[in-house]
């Protein structure tokens, strides 16, 4: 026979027919009766909840150290967020972080359905005449994961589409052309 508790949860009681969790609440409160005293599955109950608190205590006053590794990584990501990032030159005055635009363009391929964005990396073509006066236009890669079966013409030509359509129109920059290289396959749970 199990306890109602509060909410969805149920709990077994002990044996003698009392919750534990009672037991424990009494215990901590040093308000146990009679029974849970002298009962051999109270006091059990009782000596469990003493143990656990004990060493939940220990483990709480030894000092945190994490791997070294964790701290590397840490601060490897945090120098490499302090480096200058490349810009993408959109006209005479008017500059678009590199990192920020390829996130913009994985985005694109993961909306689409069947594929999902690896890497992407933007290279601005120079201008021939080396005039600065409007955006100069970029060549993007883009790695990605397509899902097992689909069909891989039609939707990578769509990503190839919606990419050269979201470099104008979000992003300002006019696309010269995508390469999209698909270096992995996943298949959809049954």
């Amino acid at each position: 026979m199990a306890v109602e508790r509060t909410g969805a949860e149920r709990v077994e009681p002990l044996a003698c027919g009392r919750d534990a969790a009672d037991v424990w609440d009494h215990a901590e409160a040093g308000v146990l009766d009679e029974h849970e005293l002298t009962c051999p599955h109270c006091v059990r109950a009782h000596a469990d909840h003493d143990r656990l608190g004990g060493l939940v205590a220990r483990m709480a006053a030894e000092p945190l150290r994490p791997p070294p590794s964790v701290l590397e990584q840490v601060m490897g990501a945090v120098v490499a967020d302090l480096r200058p990032h490349e810009l993408l030159a959109l006209g005479p005055d008017a500059w678009l972080g590199r990192p920020t635009a390829e996130a913009a363009l994985r985005h694109v391929v993961d909306t689409m359905d069947g594929l999902r964005a690896r890497r992407c990396r933007i290279e601005q073509l120079r201008d021939p005449d080396g005039s600065a006066d409007g955006p100069v236009a970029v060549w993007v890669r883009v790695t990605v994961a397509a899902r097992f079966g689909v069909d891989l013409a039609s939707v990578t030509a769509r990503v190839r589409q919606m990419m050269i359509s979201a470099g104008d129109r979000t992003l300002g920059v006019p696309i010269a052309g995508v390469d999209i290289l698909v270096e992995d396959l996943w298949e959809e749970p049954a």
